[in-house]
């Protein structure tokens, strides 16, 4: 009954197996028919075939992963570190636009000293939200890349398992 039971469950998961294609787009990830049709014999379950399915199984959940938790983390700790970096910058502006009319007082006043401390560290953080920028950039533009390589590793994976499905076939 348990060997039925896998059976009939490791056909209907072989049966519904996503195709992902290299140039796939979001629309195209959607869930195709990689076996393309139903197969009238009973399949032989070998440990190969096994393996071949835990390891589509993990291909498919590491892309799912990085496309829907790792990538979108990412992207919104960048956007708060941006957020972060220009409130920042805001408010070291509105300062140094308050010690303006303190300035003319001496050289060697204290609010000179915090105006130019102000200042330093407003050009510090301007920097860093330069770097941000880019990193954001950087991020969009390898996720493409990123996720192309998770879903050849699921097509690899697929492809393994579709191959061991045939040879079982061609067995019998």
């Amino acid at each position: 009954m348990r060997t039925l039971l896998l059976t009939t469950g490791l056909l209907a998961t072989l049966l519904a197996f996503p195709y992902a294609s290299v140039m796939a787009t979001e629309e195209a990830a959607k869930t195709e028919d990689v076996v393309g049709a139903v197969v009238a014999a009973p399949i032989v379950i070998t440990p190969e075939l096994v393996k071949a399915h835990h390891a589509y199984q993990l291909a498919r959940l590491r892309w799912q992963q990085y496309r829907f938790v790792e990538l979108p983390r990412q992207r919104q700790l960048l956007d708060n570190e941006v957020r972060l970096n220009e409130s920042e910058i805001h408010v070291l502006r509105r300062r140094l636009r308050d010690y303006r009319p303190f300035l003319q007082v001496g050289r060697y006043s204290p609010v000179r000293t915090a105006a130019e401390n102000d200042r330093l560290a407003l050009q510090a953080t301007e920097q860093q939200l330069r770097l941000l920028k880019n990193e954001r950039i950087n991020l969009m533009r390898y996720s493409r890349q990123n996720g192309e390589l998770y879903q050849l590793d699921v097509l690899r994976t697929a492809q393994r398992v579709r191959q061991l499905v045939a040879q079982a076939g061609q067995a019998e």
